[in-house]
Formats: structure tokens, C-alpha cells, sequence
């Protein structure tokens, strides 16, 4: 690793410590944090945290008070329509273009993980990691990695804000037949197929995440699939 690339690691690094203690509730929403007390708590000096409090300002989890610190945000309904809609965007051509190149050592990658998947069945901490890493290797076959980079940074950032609701209004199951039905289309090197059914299983998450971000949530709804008529092609059927 050159010595440029090190400031940018470490302020990557803190940026996903920070995320992780706003999910784990030991960042409070609302709370003024400043960077030396940030740094003191995560073993860091005050630059890479002001680095890591930009690029979760830009996420819009955290809003910079100058010379002050940053608050944390977390996302409002509005901000889950608009990770949602970059989802169903980006997801679904890259699980096309992945397909294109997939090897079988990827293949038995995503098996890996869709077992975790199956054998945590809970909805739980074990189960939402395995998920992560399954879309992180299907972004990453498509070999762009900054798209993979982002896409991984969106659903960090979706998961402090009702992921972990959803299987209070979805069956498991459903969302486990919905990964299956993706890794399938990959393994039979199917395009098409791959894109149509990650458009399907993120447009099925999206709309349970915006119709629970709020208890007003029509216009939302009515915004996010808005979004959703823009993603899916002619003569695609997306049933909500």
C-alpha cells in the first residue's frame, strides 16, 4: 500500500466504525459528537475522522456543525427513496454484467453465503452480513469496482434505517427464494434473467422499506415508485 493510499484506508476504516456504532446505538441520533472526541474513541487522529465525518455527511447520516463536530442524522424517509431508487438503478445491470463473467469459484462464493443465509434464518445479525457479502460479490464479479464500492456504501447506510424491520412484514423465505432465484440466472450465465431478478428482489425490499420509513408515507411511496416505472423496461411486470 503506497503511503497515499493510507490516509484514505484509515479514513474508509472509520467511517465504517462510526456506521456500525450508530447501528449498535452507541452513537445517538441527534447527539453533537466532535472530532476529538470521535478520534479518542476510535484511535484516531482528528483528519482521517474529519475525512470519515465527510464522507458520511455526503451519505447524509451525520451533518457537519462547523467548528463544532457532527450530528447524527440517520436517514429520514425521504433518504430511503432516494438509496432505493440508486439500488434498483445500479443492482440490476451489474448483476447482467456480472453473469458475462461469473467463474466458478464465484459460483461456490455465493453458494457459501446463501447458506449462512439459510442457516440464520432469523432475520439477524449473522443473516443481514451474509446478505451484504452475497451483493457484494455479485457487484464486484461485474467488474466495476466503484460501483461495487458505492452500492456497498448505500446498503451499509440502508441498514440503519429499517432493514432490520423487514422481515417483521416479510417471510423470510420469500427473501431467500428471491437470492436463490438470482444466484440461479448467474449460474446459468443468464443475463437477462440476472438483471430481472435483482430488479425484482430490490424493488420487493424497497417498497416494504418506504412504506414503514413513516407513518405519512403515500407521497414517498408514490416518489419511490415513480422511480421504479424509470428502472424496469417496457413490458417488464413488476407487481408491488
Amino acid at each position: 500500500m503506497s503511503s497515499q493510499d493510507e490516509p484514505s484506508s484509515r479514513s474508509e476504516q472509520i467511517a465504517t466504525d462510526i456506521r456500525d456504532a450508530i447501528r449498535a446505538g452507541q452513537l445517538k441520533r441527534g447527539v453533537l459528537y466532535s472530532s476529538r472526541e470521535l478520534g479518542e474513541r476510535f484511535g484516531a487522529s482528528r483528519t482521517p475522522v474529519r475525512e470519515a465525518l465527510l464522507r458520511l455527511a455526503d451519505l447524509g447520516l451525520v451533518k457537519i456543525e462547523r467548528n463544532r463536530g457532527a450530528r447524527v442524522l440517520g436517514q429520514d424517509g425521504r433518504g430511503i427513496v432516494e438509496l432505493c431508487s440508486l439500488r434498483v438503478m445500479l443492482e440490476p445491470p451489474a448483476a447482467r454484467s456480472a453473469a458475462a463473467v461469473m467463474t466458478a469459484r464465484d459460483d461456490a462464493a455465493l453458494t457459501a453465503e446463501f447458506e449462512i443465509m439459510k442457516e440464520r434464518a432469523d432475520g439477524g445479525a449473522e443473516y443481514f452480513a451474509a446478505d451484504e457479502r452475497l451483493h457484494d460479490l455479485i457487484m464486484r464479479a461485474s467488474g466495476n469496482l466503484r460501483l461495487a464500492k458505492f452500492v456497498a456504501e448505500l446498503r451499509q447506510t440502508l441498514s440503519l434505517d429499517g432493514r432490520y424491520s423487514v422481515p417483521e412484514h416479510q417471510p423470510v423465505e420469500v427473501a431467500l427464494q428471491d437470492h436463490l432465484d438470482i444466484i440461479e440466472a448467474l449460474r446459468r450465465r443468464d443475463g437477462a434473467a440476472a438483471e430481472r431478478t435483482m430488479r425484482k428482489h430490490i424493488v420487493r425490499s424497497g417498497d416494504l422499506l418506504v412504506a414503514h420509513s413513516s407513518q405519512d408515507n403515500r407521497g414517498l411511496l408514490a416518489e419511490w415508485r415513480r422511480w421504479v416505472e424509470v428502472a424496469v423496461p417496457d413490458g417488464e411486470h413488476i407487481q408491488f
